[in-house]
């Protein structure tokens, strides 16, 4: 079996299936010096890391503890909501890199082969021999066979699209992204909450990493003039200037960006079918979540743990286990929408903004399309 990504959610399926004596292999494009977006992990995800089988590991690497949120949202003053009550404890912010590779190295350990730095190039199936997998390494180019492809490829959801699903997109939300650096000489920074703030045309996110950065990541519609205007540094520290709770921060020890600020599509999507003829598809692949849910990087875990045991019970004499698994996910997307709609709403304080607007009624948004 052949998992596309080696991000949470392919680390995930593949930690799965090793666990159950299968054969897997992790494709995986990245390199582990990248930067990744998505570093905030809920106290939900304890229990899916020991279920994994990573829980200590995941400990012993010494993520940020993050000790609940803050949020500018419905008016102007900081609200908290801590995780003191949170049967699983504390949350954190992670250092990607390193809980990628973690999960990557886990999977190793179970039996899993991993190929990194690793691009699929074309995948051809045959219904009697499988797939045929052609990919480019720094080595030069290689070939795989596998009986079934796990798709791990976040947001373009690439195998899954070439065997003919359609991804239904519905906002058109980026995130522009940008780390800052604290000025030298700084006390240390010693904020363990995650920050949003909401504004006229979007909402800002700020976060202390476990390398001392700050992330800061401004949230707008790409078709908006706020989003052509922050996509350069002077227009990004702009945007920042006019924020009242995350200029503070970064005021606080006097950050100062590191480089151009950095796109990300951030929209809320999902696949219009999560499984196929020789292929499931986890993580961003299949939905993906608006980052006001915090929900990207548990949903990854537990998409990729969902779909592992699934294809595990398909292929031990379960013939409905892959359609529960596309009902399943398809019944998270839809309450997760329910759910989003009515915190937008929360934010009453610009009636006539575009922004605002389409997430206050639904009716209002971007209507679904297929990529």
């Amino acid at each position: 079996m052949a998992v596309i990504g080696g991000g949470p959610a392919g680390s995930a399926a593949a930690l799965t299936l090793a666990h159950a004596g299968r054969r897997v292999v992790i494709i995986d494009a990245s390199t582990t010096s990248e930067f990744k977006i998505g570093e905030a992990l809920p106290p939900a995800a304890r229990p899916l890391l020991r279920d994994l089988g990573v829980l200590d590991r995941f400990n012993s690497d010494r993520h940020l503890p993050s000790f609940g949120n803050q949020s500018a949202w419905g008016g102007p003053t900081l609200r908290n909501t801590d995780f003191i009550r949170d049967p699983n404890g504390l949350g954190w912010h992670l250092d990607r890199p390193r809980f990628d590779t973690t999960l990557r190295e886990a999977a190793q350990i179970s039996g899993a082969e991993v190929r990194s730095a690793t691009h699929l190039w074309t995948a051809a199936r045959d219904t009697t021999t499988g797939w045929r997998l052609m990919l480019r390494a720094p080595s030069g180019r290689d070939e795989v066979r596998a009986s079934w492809l796990i798709d791990c490829t976040g947001r373009l959801s690439l195998a899954a699209r070439a065997q003919g699903a359609r991804r239904e997109n519905h906002d058109r939300l980026v995130g522009l992204v940008a780390l800052f650096r604290p000025r030298p000489g700084q006390a240390p920074d010693r904020d363990s909450l995650t920050l949003i703030e909401s504004e006229p045309h979007g909402w800002w996110y700020t976060a202390l990493l476990p390398t001392n950065q700050r992330v800061v990541v401004y949230f707008t519609d790409s078709d908006l003039d706020t989003f052509k205007a922050a996509r350069n540094a002077e227009g990004y520290m702009e945007a920042v200037n006019r924020t009242e709770h995350v200029r503070a921060r970064l005021a606080s020890r006097g950050y100062t960006m590191n480089s151009e600020p950095e796109i990300t599509a951030a929209n809320s999507a999902r696949l219009d079918h999560m499984t196929g003829d020789g292929w499931i598809a986890a993580g961003d692949a299949a939905i993906s979540f608006d980052p006001v849910s915090s929900q990207g990087i548990f949903n990854a875990l537990y998409s990729g743990l969902k779909a592992g045991r699934a294809l595990e019970s398909h292929l031990s004499g379960e013939p409905s286990a892959l359609e529960l698994y596309d009902r399943h996910l398809t019944s998270i997307y839809d309450a997760y929408f329910q759910n989003r709609t009515t915190f937008y709403r929360y934010e009453r304080r610009w009636p006539a903004s575009t922004f605002w607007k389409r997430r206050w009624n639904p009716a209002c948004l971007w209507p679904a399309h297929s990529a």
